[in-house]
């Protein structure tokens, strides 16, 4: 015990200075450590003293160059209501001891989805932990995991979920790194901790990394997830409602059993077709798409540019710097929301450093010149 001990404690010390090195790596958010530093995390644009100029080092200040890297996600009105909707779904399952239904993100890649999905894990942490009156120490209201690399054995879902608890032991050596040995069956300490620690939300990306024939392996612990404990699950990824459908159909030997109640509909002289959907259908879905810019929006897309632009930090930059290039930013972009928060970033970055403390039409050609045609 003595020797888990330290090991958790190495871990959680190695994870704290990832944290303060680099904060803005993926990693952390897998691990509740660098979960509950997102959740509190708070993110303000440096000051700039109003009428002051540049300082010397301005094109070497890095903590200027950090911020504008990684700009907030900005709200949109659809993914605010998506998220709203979410989070309401999952206090409604809280409510109830039966029905309880799963929540799919899906659409095109570069929508963000990885972004709503976290802002609704954010979220949803801080609504349950204000009602409890605070964070209480042995609680995990949320719990956030990505697909496997290897995602067709299930233990190695379980093993995320006992990475991000904490409960996967530490290799002792290189030599067991290179061995490597078969991931442990967690089963037991991952369950005895989602059920202890009160967990609410489980939060899974990149579904689009396992095939419906794996998903359908491992459907039936979450749905053990769902059912016993009533925790709420977000599935998240490319494609991820149409897999979750062919999964469910898998996992349920749902076209034997449609088969087998067919033939009973006709023994019985009733009408051997559903009169209504298939429940595998009925699975709630948010759709993400590209922002649109045309006749028919012409506002969503420029209300974006102007929340990034009140995101930004420089100098001399001018009113409507984005928004007056709208057209070529959607151009550039496609709309896709991952490509535009590069384009911004990159653009803000490049003002720092030359110097200039504006996006202007310059800045956006650079920052757009690696997007391809």
């Amino acid at each position: 015990m003595k020797a888990s001990i330290e090991l958790r404690d190495k871990r959680e010390a190695r994870l704290r200075q990832q944290l303060k090195d680099t904060p803005m790596r993926p990693l952390p958010l897998f691990q509740l450590t660098g979960w509950t530093h997102f959740v509190d995390e708070e993110v303000e644009p440096p000051a700039l003293p109003a009428g002051s100029s540049p300082a010397e080092d301005r094109k070497t200040d890095e903590q200027a160059i950090a911020y504008h890297r990684h700009l907030r996600m900005v709200p949109t009105d659809a993914m605010t209501h998506m998220q709203e909707m979410v989070v309401e779904a999952v206090h409604a399952n809280s409510g109830r001891r039966d029905g309880l239904m799963d929540h799919v993100i899906d659409g095109p890649a570069g929508t963000g989805k990885t972004c709503l999905l976290r802002a609704i894990g954010r979220t949803a942490q801080r609504e349950i932990e204000a009602a409890m009156g605070g964070r209480r120490q042995n609680t995990i209201p949320v719990v956030h995991i990505t697909t496997p690399a290897d995602p067709e054995p299930r233990v190695n879902w379980l093993w995320e979920i006992g990475s991000y608890l904490g409960l996967n032991p530490e290799p002792k050596s290189l030599m067991e790194v290179l061995e490597m040995r078969r991931h442990q069956d967690v089963t037991l300490p991952v369950n005895y901790v989602l059920e202890t620690a009160q967990t609410r939300l489980l939060l899974i990306d990149d579904i689009n990394r396992a095939s419906p024939q794996y998903l359908a392996n491992v459907l039936p612990y979450f749905d053990y997830l769902r059912d016993k404990l009533g925790i709420s699950i977000v599935f998240c990824g490319t494609g991820a409602s149409y897999r979750l459908h062919q999964a469910r159909i898998l996992a349920g030997e749902l076209t034997r059993v449609s088969e087998e109640n067919r033939v009973r509909l006709e023994q019985a002289g009733r009408p051997a077709e559903p009169v209504s959907p298939s429940p595998t259908a009925l699975l709630p879905v948010t759709w993400l798409h590209p922002l649109p810019l045309d006749t028919e929006d012409d506002e969503t897309f420029r209300r974006v540019l102007a929340s990034f632009e009140a995101d930004l930090s420089l100098y001399r930059l001018e009113e409507n710097a984005l928004s007056k290039h709208a057209v070529t930013l959607h151009q550039r972009t496609g709309g896709y929301f991952k490509a535009l928060t590069y384009v911004i970033s990159t653009a803000a970055v490049l003002a720092i450093r030359s110097g200039s403390e504006n996006i202007t039409e310059k800045e956006i050609d650079a920052a757009t010149a690696q997007l391809g045609p």
